[in-house]
């Protein structure tokens, strides 16, 4: 299943409450989201899910589509299951999926989580720039300026700082490149009227969001956003999202959403969606299974869900 056909999967079910928006998909797709590349894809009619293996253990992703019969979901984790036998696997917490789990026996492994957030556009606020600053398309501000402005804001020393964990000096640089971010605008689901920097008085990138566009569900996704430390605390993030909201509103959106964390280990996203004037409508959960655990799943509780 390639990256299009991905993205019109999620695209025909979602709703708010749904763990993955199209953007999601066409985001990690690109290659930008700084995950290694999956080591396994497994697939089927309505779902899609990919591996990544630690030593004995896989942790999952993927999209399972609201309306699999009972049946359906019990083959799709019996596949995963199979070629995972111990394995992990984020689910919104009262998906159809995530019952079909915990019925074959897997459990709450606690841990980071998400949120599902959502807003209406009717009635956006009006939050300037500070003076001097100024927002550009990045079309305008240029690639350069605009791949700057995302290695920044995501710098590995910056996310330990956020994340309240020490930092040594010796982070790397983040991975984000040209090439990366040029093959993220092939996507299709990329609107450059959606891709903002702003720009600080002296002319270097300051805060930079992206949003992406789903004319059938009229919504529009956040991911990333993001400010360098030296303009931190200033507005620029609440602005430059605004900016979006108003921009996607132009193009027919009548709705956003974002999925920060929603863990005390890093509260920063949540706080600036929350200012937003964003509500949590879902989270996710993440749960483990081991091998041997209920493997006739034919007879289990969730035979109606």
């Amino acid at each position: 299943m390639d990256l299009d056909a991905r993205i019109a999967l999620v695209t025909r079910t979602w709703v708010p409450t749904q763990q993955l928006h199209p953007g999601n998909v066409a985001w990690h797709g690109s290659g930008c989201d700084g995950a290694p590349p999956a080591d396994a894809t497994l697939d089927g009619d309505g779902w899609f899910a990919e591996m990544w293996h630690h030593d004995d253990e896989a942790e999952a992703e993927g999209h399972f589509s609201p309306d699999l019969s009972p049946d359906e979901r019990r083959l799709a984790f019996d596949r995963i299951r199979s070629h995972a036998p111990h394995g992990s696997i984020s689910l919104v917490t009262d998906s159809p999926m995530a019952s079909t789990l915990r019925a074959a026996g897997a459990h709450d492994l606690g841990g980071p989580f998400f949120l599902l957030q959502h807003r209406g556009l009717d009635q956006l606020p009006s939050l300037p720039l500070p003076p001097g600053y100024s927002l550009l398309a990045a079309e305008e501000a240029g690639e350069h300026a605009r791949v700057d402005a995302h290695r920044l804001a995501w710098a590995p020393a910056r996310i330990r700082e956020l994340l309240g964990l020490p930092v040594t000096g010796k982070e790397p640089q983040s991975n984000f490149t040209l090439d990366k971010y040029r093959a993220m605008k092939a996507v299709s689901l990329y609107r450059p009227e959606l891709d903002l920097v702003v720009v600080a008085p002296d002319g270097s990138p300051a805060a930079f969001a992206l949003g992406w566009y789903d004319d059938h569900s009229r919504s529009v996704l956040f991911e990333p956003v993001g400010t360098s430390p030296e303009h931190a605390r200033r507005g620029l993030s609440q602005s430059v999202c605004v900016a979006v909201m108003t921009k996607a509103r132009d193009l027919g959106a009548t709705q956003a959403v974002v999925g920060p964390r929603g863990d005390d280990a890093y509260p920063a996203p949540r706080r600036l969606y929350r200012t937003l004037g964003f509500s949590t409508l879902a989270r996710t959960r993440t749960l483990a299974w081991d091998a041997g655990q209920g493997r006739d799943l034919g007879t289990r509780s969730d035979a109606d869900v």
